[in-house]
């Protein structure tokens, strides 16, 4: 399959940069700093700019078959607003031009409003950088651009996300969280996002995964 990731540079992005190619798919990926990819830089058809530019997003998709958005997970040192809102915006509408259809994006539990069962308590919102008020907020546009698209897509909640070996053994459900669920390691999100990418049964829904 030829995917397109965005936010390839980030922690669980550049973990589904590699799971894609590992599972044979072609990649694309629009990055601002190609040697952030590292050695997989040489293995991707690298579109070089800013997700927030229209057109460079549009280059990116052009050709694709699905996109996988990590933009919830690459925090912006420009201290530019909205990036993940507005960059996966710019996404849904190359996407929408160019026939695209399926498309798996990261989100995150503390989405979730106040009184949602389940959601994070106030502890682990304050240690997960996610979940401060400009992010969440950011993420929640994000949404619904996606829910709005009326693409094949998936988002995908994550609890908090930590640098570990994925374990393979995780759940999922429908919702912004689960009981219980504080964490879960960006390997087996990336893992997850691109089981997701291959199938059907999820489309048009908000999935939660956690431990």
């Amino acid at each position: 399959m030829k995917v397109v990731v965005f936010g390839a540079t980030g922690r669980t992005g550049r973990l589904v940069v590699a799971g894609a190619l590992e599972r044979g798919h072609a990649v694309t990926a629009l990055v601002r700093a190609p040697d952030k990819l590292g050695a997989l830089r040489e293995r991707v058809r690298m579109v070089q700019g800013d997700v927030l530019d229209g057109g460079l997003v549009s280059d990116a998709v052009d050709g694709a078959e699905a996109a996988i958005v990590t933009l919830g997970d690459t925090p912006d040192s420009r201290g530019a607003a909205e990036v993940a809102a507005r960059g996966t915006l710019n996404v849904v509408r190359s996407m929408q031009r160019y026939g695209v259809r399926r498309l798996v994006v990261l989100s995150s539990a503390s989405v979730a409003p106040p009184g949602e069962p389940g959601r994070p308590g106030f502890l682990a919102r304050l240690i997960d950088p996610g979940s401060r008020s400009g992010a969440v907020a950011d993420l929640r546009r994000m949404e619904i651009s996606v829910r709005q698209s009326e693409l094949d897509w998936t988002l995908v909640r994550a609890a908090q996300l930590v640098d570990a070996p994925a374990r393979g053994a995780y759940r999922t459900g429908p919702g912004y969280s689960l009981p219980g669920g504080t964490k879960i390691a960006r390997a087996d999100v990336a893992a997850f996002m691109l089981d997701e990418l291959e199938r059907r049964d999820n489309v048009a829904h908000a999935l939660a995964i956690a431990y």
